[in-house]
């Protein structure tokens, strides 16, 4: 990745993230431009068309997804098992696949993009050379990914109270 590229990666997130949902942001507020281009330095882009998944339930591909341009639709197995019911929707600044990134469990759901989106992809591996080089930027991404899973826990947990 060039340094053009990690700035407009950069741009996009951050832009994203000033638009995002509340709850669904990535956002570490003492993180600088270069900050962000130390821990995307460690991620692979990838771009992904409109109306194609990203992740598929049951996978068990562990990436974690930083979402740089466009949005995906996140959907489950309706009770049928035969259909697919869409749960929400998530755009740029946010994070997707944070379950089966710490856990190591099986994709619980699925996401397609709705436009034609670009991704930064974390492996397991990739993030254990971002901590071993930047520790500190690790666990506070560790810490802001932490923000977002309890963040998206309440918002299951209220919509299951009705």
């Amino acid at each position: 990745m060039t340094t053009n590229d990690l700035d407009s990666v950069i741009a996009s997130f951050l832009t994203g993230s000033a638009s995002a949902a509340p709850g669904d942001t990535l956002i570490v507020r003492t993180w600088s431009d270069d900050d962000w281009k130390r821990v995307f330095g460690f991620a692979t882009l990838q771009s992904i068309k409109a109306g194609d998944a990203l992740i598929r339930r049951g996978e068990p591909e562990r990436k974690l997804y930083f979402i740089l341009r466009g949005r995906l639709e996140v959907v489950i197995d309706s009770r049928d098992g035969l259909s697919l019911g869409p749960l929400t929707r998530v755009g740029a600044g946010s994070v997707l696949g944070e379950q089966s990134f710490f856990d190591a469990s099986p994709r619980s759901a699925s996401a397609w993009a709705v436009d034609d989106c670009d991704v930064a992809a974390m492996s397991p591996d990739q993030f254990a050379a971002l901590e071993k080089e930047h520790p500190g930027q690790a666990r506070d991404l560790l810490f802001a990914l932490g923000r977002i899973l309890a963040a998206r826990l309440r918002s299951t947990t209220a919509k299951v109270r009705g």
